[in-house]
């Protein structure tokens, strides 16, 4: 009787642990991370990793969005449209600096986080560029360019976009900033 109890002790530890194997590592290890998808990047380089919650960055989902400078749904108080033969779409705004101010509306952000804004700009000589998302925090840049208004320069900053719509305003109360051609946010 006693090679029975052992028999059966030692098929119960067995169990024990299978059941133990089987339930425990997917409640104590952490779900897998998303990747996001990689583009064009090799498979043997590793992906970059989705942030963590409750960070600031913006999600995989956020499309990108690009919007042109003298589109109508834009404000320009004192700057204006100027045709412009090598700017996308034939146009860009100008004479932006001193009073006169462009703010480019973005509409439907689907969530609020940190998105990379891509300016496309011309100037002729080094200006500076002052560019606030509602009335956050004033971004202050100078700028260089092409040294010529019809080659575009591009230039970025982290900004925080508000989920919804919002307004991006382009400024130089102390001087004359660059044209400003478009705008893209990702």
């Amino acid at each position: 009787m006693s090679r029975s109890l052992r028999w059966l002790g030692w098929s119960s530890l067995a169990v024990a642990v299978a059941v133990t194997v089987a339930i425990v590592p997917p409640m104590v290890m952490p779900s897998p991370v998303p990747v996001a998808p990689s583009h064009g990047v090799p498979s043997d380089v590793a992906s970059p990793v989705a942030s963590p919650v409750g960070s600031a960055i913006a999600s995989p989902s956020f499309a990108v969005i690009s919007l042109h400078a003298a589109d109508d749904a834009n404000l320009r108080k004192g700057a204006r449209v100027i045709d412009c033969v090598s700017c996308d779409g034939g146009r860009r705004v100008g004479y932006i600096g001193g009073p006169n101010t462009l703010a480019i509306r973005v509409a439907g952000v689907p969530a609020a986080g940190e998105r990379t804004l891509t300016i496309v700009y011309e100037t002729q000589d080094p200006r500076t560029l002052r560019i606030a998302v509602n009335d956050g925090p004033v971004h202050t840049m100078s700028l260089a360019g092409a040294g010529d208004y019809l080659i575009p320069a591009r230039t970025e900053l982290t900004v925080f976009l508000p989920r919804g719509t919002s307004w991006i305003r382009f400024f130089n109360e102390n001087g004359p900033a660059p044209d400003i051609n478009r705008i893209e946010l990702r």
